[in-house]
């Protein structure tokens, strides 16, 4: 008897195996669809299929965003008349192959370049809707590594005591919401009046409070308690390892390109707010700029760092922001992307730009 049953529990797990994988292979098929659909829709970019969101439960994926403390209406539906291609109808022709060439207006990391690392690190926020939270600390390490640089004392690219933790902002900041969204602004308010520790990713894993959450994380997490203590062997306790913003800033709403671009000029990244749309997932190359039949998804905070031109072969010029998304480096151009500039595209320039002045003293 107990034969037969070990017989079927392995007949049973064998199905259930085999189910499980057919499911997978449909979703996968699916979304191969989807990125040969987008393919064909995007100007100025091209998209790729990306496994990590493919899989992921669409519940799931709604919560890789923000919360505005001033919450901003969705977007208005598009005019589907204006997004058709002049003379092709509203049929999608197939996409020309073009070539394209970059001009970098300018770009933090070769400006700053004692500061190029620290810059271009790419996060991984791992399954949490914490964008708001690394890219804040991101920023705030960015900038406090120019503020040091500035003054003569640029810190090494594998000083931890240089790197500010996501974790503490997740857990601690106030007027937020952990994994289920927060505003930037009130990150980097929180950084002015209660200060920030050290702490790196989660694979480095050093500092005061390194990033809780592993890359490519599967499931999705809840926040972790807020906790004034490290969570590491630190050198230094909780609250004398507290770094602080002397000034916090945003810019809303329409015709701040230019202040945009002279704080990053000045200082460093700033971190936008912006519409995310489903065909961002799949973002490979290129400018971009969301597709007709893209549906909105919610709100993304991600580092900006510069600004440039692509032109391409079929006459095209398209103005775009340099920005570093914290969907770890096998996402977009290593970890990077490009969005249209000068146009609001997504209300990346009118949703909320946010910086801080970190002190170095």
């Amino acid at each position: 008897m107990l034969k037969i049953l070990n017989i079927f529990l392995i007949i049973l797990i064998i199905k259930i195996t085999a189910s499980l994988k057919l499911s997978i292979e449909e979703t996968l098929n699916k979304a191969k669809t989807l990125v040969e659909k987008i393919n064909l829709e995007a100007k100025g970019w091209d998209a790729k299929l990306h496994k990590r969101f493919a899989l992921m439960e669409d519940k799931h994926l709604k919560m890789l965003g923000v919360k505005l403390a001033k919450t901003l209406a969705p977007p208005p539906p598009r005019n589907e008349s204006k997004e058709e291609n002049k003379g092709e109808g509203k049929h999608i022709r197939r996409k020309r192959q073009t070539s394209c060439t970059d001009n970098v207006g300018f770009d933090a990391r070769n400006t700053f370049q004692c500061c190029a690392g620290i810059i271009g690190a790419i996060q991984d926020q791992s399954s949490c809707g914490s964008c708001w939270a690394v890219a804040v600390s991101s920023a705030f390490t960015d900038r406090y590594c120019i503020s040091r640089m500035k003054a003569g004392n640029p810190p090494a690219f594998n000083d931890p005591t240089a790197r500010f933790s996501a974790a503490d902002m997740l857990s601690c900041a106030t007027y937020t919401s952990g994994c289920n969204g927060g505003d930037p602004y009130n990150a980097w308010l929180w950084t002015y009046t209660s200060g920030i520790v050290t702490g790196t990713d989660y694979t480095w894993a050093t500092g005061c409070k390194p990033y809780p959450f592993p890359p490519h994380g599967t499931t999705m997490y809840t926040t972790p308690a807020c906790t004034y203590s490290c969570t590491t062997a630190w050198n230094k306790a909780y609250s004398v390892d507290k770094r602080f913003s002397q000034m916090v800033y945003f810019l809303q709403g329409q015709g701040n390109v230019a202040a945009i671009q002279n704080e990053i000029k000045a200082n460093g990244s700033v971190v936008a707010v912006f519409d995310l749309y489903s065909d961002f997932y799949y973002y490979s190359s290129g400018v971009y700029s969301h597709t007709p039949s893209a549906t909105y998804e919610g709100g993304h905070a991600v580092r900006v760092l510069g600004w440039g031109t692509q032109t391409c072969s079929d006459g095209t010029r398209r103005d775009y922001w340099l920005a570093a998304n914290q969907w770890n480096t096998d996402w977009g151009m290593q970890g990077f992307f490009k969005i249209l500039r000068g146009t609001d595209e997504c209300r990346f320039e009118s949703s909320e730009i946010s910086f801080g002045t970190p002190n170095i003293k």
